[in-house]
């Protein structure tokens, strides 16, 4: 059986942010590319896979997405009693970040998302569960 949440990875962040959030066009450009899609869901940025990322996009300047979580393992059971419980309510973005040196001084560049991360508290507002499906 299927489980499918749907929820935001990154509020929209001015393009003139010189660090290393997620800018408007690194959201375009994540969403555009599907960079997200197959990566794994993690729980509080662990190293057990109980996911995958199935589809993102761009909303309202913000980067949302679907995930699956799998049906396979004992964490995979727990992320989604933490999601249907609300008591892991939010979600964060792992992503790595190749920094750049210009004119401004060292700035944050191209960002490689690495996984998604079902969280009680994430470091970014915004960043909900929005709802999921059985």
């Amino acid at each position: 059986m299927s489980f499918l949440v749907h929820g935001t990875l990154s509020p929209s962040v001015e393009d003139s942010h010189v660090g290393v959030f997620l800018r408007k066009h690194d959201i375009t450009s994540l969403a555009r590319s599907g960079a997200c899609n197959g990566k794994p869901v993690r729980i509080e940025h662990g190293n057990t896979d109980v996911g995958v990322v199935i589809s993102a996009w761009e909303h309202d300047g913000k980067l949302d997405c679907v995930f699956k979580l799998n049906n396979d393992s004992i964490e995979s059971l727990l992320a989604r009693g933490f999601v249907q419980s609300g008591c892991c309510p939010e979600l964060s973005l792992g992503y790595s970040v190749v920094m750049e040196n210009s004119e401004q001084g060292l700035t944050g560049g191209y960002k490689e998302v690495n996984e998604i991360s079902i969280v009680k508290k994430g470091a970014r507002h915004s960043c909900h569960i929005h709802g999921f499906k059985k």
